[in-house]
């Protein structure tokens, strides 16, 4: 099914439509918290893209590998500069495997929601889990549904309505040595 999405039709203006999420002050938190758990080790982007995190991350000397499902996506962050340094292996998150074990492995934007069936995002927790070193860290990166919109409110009780925008939230796993 996402071949029939990331095609290379939509893929040659992904970043020119995303523009607002390359503007340094949306993904430079991200890159400097991932630094920071990185603290030097080698990192894996699942559903790396068109590198917008990988590549600043990696310009920040952090070996950063990645897993990219479409082939335009990896091709158009090959095209970029300091691509060469960021090996991307084109394959399913879930099931595909790169050489070495990493500090480091992440999914962020939304990545896991790429992945519909609940049974394809705990592979791919299985696959992060198999490409970390002991003591290694994987962190998640997904929006936080307005479930209230989905709750039916008797009359009289107290709303539990949430407001309408959605958080992202970061949640940090870390291996045992």
């Amino acid at each position: 099914m996402l071949n029939d999405v990331w095609t290379a039709q939509v893929v040659q203006d992904y970043d020119a439509a995303s523009a607002g999420m390359y503007a340094p002050e949306v993904p430079d938190p991200a890159v400097d918290f991932l630094a920071h758990r990185a603290a030097g080790r080698p990192a894996l982007e699942l559903a790396i893209g068109t590198g917008r995190v990988a590549l600043p991350l990696s310009a920040r000397s952090i070996a950063v590998s990645g897993i990219e499902f479409s082939e335009p996506m990896a091709a158009q962050l090959r095209a970029k500069l300091g691509a060469k340094d960021v090996p991307v292996v084109v394959g399913d998150m879930a099931t595909t495997t790169v050489p070495g074990c990493f500090g480091l492995v992440y999914l962020v934007f939304n990545a896991l929601t790429c992945l519909l069936p609940q049974a394809e995002q705990v592979q791919c927790f299985r696959n992060a889990a198999a490409h970390l070193e002991p003591g290694g860290l994987l962190v998640a990166e997904t929006f936080v549904p307005n479930c209230s919109a989905h709750l039916r409110v008797r009359p009289h009780a107290p709303s539990t309505s949430a407001p309408t925008t959605w958080a992202s939230t970061c949640t940090t796993w870390s291996t045992s040595a």
